[in-house]
């Protein structure tokens, strides 16, 4: 019997808060989601749970008075397409820093000594002859002087003579070595730019030579 009682009241009470309540005036298929609502969205906001938007608009374009179904507020599902953000650019690569040009350094032979009153290029001329071949191979824009010089014996004319010898000698082993012609200018300087002093035997032997100067590209 108690239990009875108190059911009954249990329904009178909830028939009572429903009289009270917007449910009231709410048909069976209409606008319910406004109820409990906490504010206007600035947009439609995605269901966390369904396939769908939903938003809470400041004031209804329709259903003022509760008549048609869902109005404009509420869930509305698979009418609303977001427009997703724009994607990041990616970031650009750094730019590659610019080739180092490394300064070349010009290439210094060693003289190439002659016998007195010799143009015949001996041994150890020929193994210097061979590594400077090998540098003008190497480094196509180059070209090379050829000097040739003698110590004091002799007179002026015939020591300038000796000395073109002495130069067209060594351009020619180059020659054979592969240098082309048009990179190479032989000149004499007989006796007037001696490396030492022709005041002993061993002085004008270093002084009966060739001298070899590169000029770089």
């Amino acid at each position: 019997m108690k239990t009875i009682l108190r059911g009954g009241l249990f329904a009178a009470v909830a028939a009572a808060i429903l009289t009270l309540s917007p449910f009231a005036s709410a048909s069976a298929m209409d606008d319910l989601s406004w109820f409990g609502n906490t504010g206007a969205t600035s947009g439609p906001v995605k269901d966390t749970d369904y396939s769908g938007y939903w938003w809470w608009p400041t004031i209804p374009a329709s259903n003022s008075n509760d008549q048609e179904v869902w109005g404009n507020r509420g869930v509305v599902y698979n009418m609303y397409k977001v427009t997703p953000p724009p994607k990041p650019e990616a970031p650009k690569p750094p730019k590659p820093d610019a080739p180092v040009k490394v300064e070349r350094k010009v290439p210094i032979a060693n003289s190439i000594l002659f016998d007195f009153d010799s143009s015949v290029l001996k041994a150890e001329g020929q193994k210097e002859v061979n590594r400077v071949a090998g540098i003008m191979k190497a480094n196509a824009g180059d070209t090379l002087t050829v000097e040739g010089h003698t110590c004091d014996k002799g007179s002026d004319a015939y020591n300038q003579g000796l000395g073109q010898r002495r130069a067209d000698s060594v351009s020619s082993a180059l020659k054979s070595q592969g240098v082309a012609a048009n990179r190479l200018t032989s000149v004499s300087k007989g006796e007037k730019a001696p490396a030492v002093a022709n005041d002993s035997e061993a002085n004008r032997a270093k002084n009966r030579r060739v001298v070899l100067l590169f000029k770089i590209k």
